[in-house]
């Protein structure tokens, strides 16, 4: 799942650098998401768990990012 979100984004949005890019990025991981758990026939709380977890962790790498950003910056 990984590697196929990861593949649709870099074919899809190598060359936009726009709002676009950001919503197709986003639709393209939610649809990825949604794919598996209609094939894995996951309940309907491991699906919102797992998205969720996939959020916190782009949160949580946004928010490194930008405190190494900071603190190197100084």
């Amino acid at each position: 799942m990984i590697f196929m979100t990861a593949l649709a984004t870099g074919l899809f949005t190598a060359m936009l650098r726009s709002a676009f890019a950001l919503i197709a990025v986003a639709f393209m991981i939610a649809l990825v998401f949604f794919a598996a758990f209609l094939i894995s026939g996951a309940g309907i709380v491991a699906f919102l768990i797992s998205v969720a977890g996939f959020n916190a962790g782009l949160i949580t790498f946004g928010a490194g990012y930008v405190i190494t950003t900071t603190a190197t910056q100084n």
